[in-house]
């Protein structure tokens, strides 16, 4: 049911490029981040999404001398997608299994 609502999410974002264009869909949206990135961890990648998952890879913390801290990474990413309310809690420990680590 969850996969189901997702992936119909982003079907719509992606059959309609007139309503949400690029340029429409707010990186600084928690809620549209997880939806795009809800999406990649299931392997979608629309054209609509690029600003949002550069947001989330953006996302970044670093030790001294500038060396990347994944760790707290991951807790900053967290906290940001814990910004959306309706967000669910499952594909939050998915995206962030898969992608939370990682240096943007």
């Amino acid at each position: 049911m969850k996969k189901t609502v997702i992936a119909a999410a982003l079907l719509c974002l992606a059959a309609s490029p007139a309503v949400f264009s690029a340029q429409e869909v707010d990186s600084n949206d928690a809620c549209a981040v997880f939806l795009c990135m809800a999406g990649k961890v299931q392997g979608a990648n629309p054209a609509e999404c690029s600003g949002t998952v550069g947001k989330f890879f953006s996302i970044n913390a670093f030790k001294k001398k500038h060396r990347f801290n994944p760790l707290k990474t991951l807790d900053m990413r967290k906290q940001f997608l814990g910004n959306c309310a309706s967000a669910d809690p499952d594909y939050v420990r998915k995206i962030l299994s898969k992608f939370g680590r990682l240096r943007g």
